[in-house]
């Protein structure tokens, strides 16, 4: 298990007083606020949101273990052991791919996040076509970064957002930078969750006439890509207080 403390975003910090809180990662991740224990946005979506792309995902890679297992012994009798050992694969190798894909989306945000901070580090040439996604994307816009890597902590959860900027007229934007082959769902959940714990803790306290809007930047990892798709609050609220809700009543239970 590994604990850290993580500075809390420039404007919640405004307004509560608070400039970081403890961010615990073990088999799942939690905040620490105010004596308080909340999961992260993260954690509450992968308890209760079905994400059935993944599951399509799994079970096509499980074919296809079975089938790069048996095809090297072709004209071989086919045993009970050899079809033990190739359900076996089958088990395996999905879940060490999807672990490689979390292990080089969590190295692209670091990379990210550092280049943001002025820090430029080596990237791995796996993770050359996100990068340069990443700086042609910045290019065209026109924002001031405020944040990146900082905790935000709402009503019953906690997260950590990739990058907090300001626009030229002034409005806020939260970035949530995706490295998968599609935007999904649970994406536009965990933008909205980000977004909403900021602007309904803050809007009353420092500044009314809060604006802040939030986009899901998907960059790709085959070719230099982007895909930049805005969260639409009003679709994203009910769904999101669901799960949250969901979650806390299984926990309870």
């Amino acid at each position: 298990m590994n604990s850290e403390m993580i500075p809390v975003n420039t404007i919640q910090a405004a307004a509560s007083g608070i400039k970081e809180i403890e961010r615990v990662t073990g088999r799942s991740r939690y905040y620490l606020v105010d004596g308080k224990k909340l999961p992260s946005v993260t954690s509450v979506l992968s308890k209760v949101y079905p994400k059935p792309a993944l599951y399509g995902w799994y079970a096509k890679r499980g074919r296809e273990a079975v089938a790069e297992y048996l095809g090297d012994y072709i004209s071989e009798p086919i045993t009970y052991g050899l079809l033990e050992n190739a359900v076996a694969e089958a088990k395996l190798k999905p879940a060490q791919e999807a672990k490689e894909a979390a292990d080089l989306g969590s190295l692209a945000h670091e990379l990210i996040s550092e280049e943001l901070q002025g820090n430029v580090l080596p990237v791995p040439v796996v993770l050359e076509s996100v990068m340069n996604s990443f700086h042609w994307w910045q290019k065209l816009e026109k924002l001031t970064l405020v944040d990146t890597e900082v905790a935000i902590f709402g009503e019953g959860y906690a997260g950590t957002i990739d990058a907090l900027y300001t626009r030229p007229d002034g409005s806020y934007l939260l970035v949530d930078f995706k490295t998968s082959k599609a935007i999904y769902d649970d994406h536009h959940l965990q933008a909205w969750a980000y977004m909403d714990a900021i602007f309904t803790s803050t809007n009353d306290h420092i500044n009314p006439d809060l604006i802040m809007d939030a986009q899901i930047i998907r960059l790709g990892k085959e070719v230099p890509e982007w895909e930049v798709v805005d969260v639409d609050g009003h679709r994203e609220k009910p769904i999101w207080d669901a799960a949250l809700a969901f979650y806390h009543a299984l926990k309870g239970a």
